[in-house]
């Protein structure tokens, strides 16, 4: 796979970027605002992207937080890129998710795109996509026919994995709220009806139902109200729970039927009442293009980034909902020559080394060649074109 002038121009500006865009990733990182409050850094973004001639459009869709710039426009050509771009961080620990520098990979593309302009023909745009981490805005975005025109979405994530396209579990969140009676603990427990114990019950259920599911599917749980004294029976009792799957058929026909069934059961063992209703939005499994992945293979052996192999699917992202409205990658790079997990304070501390401004170098080096081999070549597009339409 050779390198084309296109695809060298662009990777060389980017070279002359990479301070600037890891000044960026320094910045978000010590300016980190959770899911759906990224208002200051939407402007920071945007300011700098603006700064290099990228006209930004804020608040798209009604989402207050999310954007897009316009990297290039032609009157010639029918090709479409959209570069993705994440920046929400987690409540407590910041940008444990690595979204600072895989914001920075992304902006990094479109200035490097953006310098080189006039050596393409081809309408891209970068879009930033708020609240990743919590109900997924992306999902509304994609529902909304937003991103169907686009030949290519990609973006970068950051891992301790070098990762060709990242496999996604399918999930969906839900809230279970039981109702009891309350009454005296020790006076006249017979009166009342513990949504506390309806609640657990159902937790003890799920934690059953684990070997009854097909590998990879994952259940995982927080409470989020209970009692309040330990001498009152609690008359009110909820949690949130995150069902996930390979594919979200699997999800849906057989994981979640057995999950009602159970929230059910509980509360009818137990006297109570459940309730429950989704939380956020839907997550999908991701829709794979082999041809893709084997040019983004191809890239990553090219400039020398060492492949992860790896097999199963690793987490959930919202860009899953994206890949079944147009072709779309996600591919990771690593920031340690060791494992650090991801959501963690050791992962977010790690944003900050010499390690990971290599690493939004790579990540933008991965994103400007498959975005000049999907400009530079016809078949190839045609080639993703079929397979994400199959």
């Amino acid at each position: 796979m050779s390198e084309t002038i296109l695809e060298q121009n662009l990777i060389e500006t980017a070279r002359e970027l990479n301070d600037a865009a890891f000044d960026l990733n320094l910045y978000l990182a010590d300016h980190p605002e959770i899911s759906g409050e990224e208002y200051n850094s939407v402007e920071y973004i945007t300011n700098m992207l603006e700064d290099y001639g990228i006209n930004c459009e804020k608040g798209i869709l009604n989402i207050p937080t999310a954007f897009k710039g316009e990297v290039s426009r032609s009157d010639t050509s029918d090709i479409n890129i959209a570069i993705i771009t994440e920046y929400d961080a987690l409540p407590g620990i910041g940008h444990a998710c690595g979204h600072c520098a895989s914001c920075a990979i992304s902006i990094l593309s479109a200035l490097s795109l953006k310098k080189c302009f006039k050596d393409y023909d081809a309408n891209i745009d970068i879009i930033g996509t708020p609240d990743e981490e919590n109900i997924g805005m992306k999902i509304p975005m994609a529902d909304s026919g937003f991103f169907d025109k686009y030949d290519l979405a990609i973006m970068i994530h950051m891992s301790t994995q070098s990762i060709v396209n990242w496999k996604f579990l399918a999930f969906e969140t839900y809230d279970f709220t039981f109702k009891g009676k309350a009454s005296h603990a020790s006076a006249a427990p017979w009166d009342g009806r513990n949504a506390e114990d309806g609640m657990l019950l159902m937790f003890h259920a799920f934690d059953m139902m684990r070997q009854r599911l097909k590998d990879g599917s994952r259940i995982e749980g927080i409470i989020l109200e209970s009692g309040k004294a330990s001498n009152i029976i609690p008359d009110r009792a909820k949690c949130r729970y995150t069902f996930r799957a390979k594919e979200i058929s699997y999800l849906r026909e057989s994981v979640l039927p057995m999950v009602f069934d159970a929230a059910k059961g509980a509360a009818m063992a137990t006297q109570t009442e459940v309730e429950f209703e989704r939380f956020g939005f839907p997550f999908l499994d991701m829709k794979i293009l082999p041809s893709g992945e084997k040019v983004l293979t191809d890239i990553f052996s090219k400039y020398g980034i060492e492949k992860d192999e790896i097999t199963d699917a690793l987490g959930s992202s919202d860009m899953g909902n994206v890949s079944y409205r147009c072709p779309s990658f996600h591919p990771s790079i690593s920031v340690s020559d060791h494992n650090i997990p991801l959501h963690t304070v050791e992962f977010e501390a790690a944003m900050r080394t010499e390690n990971t401004k290599n690493a939004i170098l790579k990540g933008a080096i991965v994103i400007l060649a498959m975005i000049a081999k999907v400009i530079e070549d016809e078949d190839f597009r045609m080639e993703l074109r079929r397979e994400f339409e199959a």
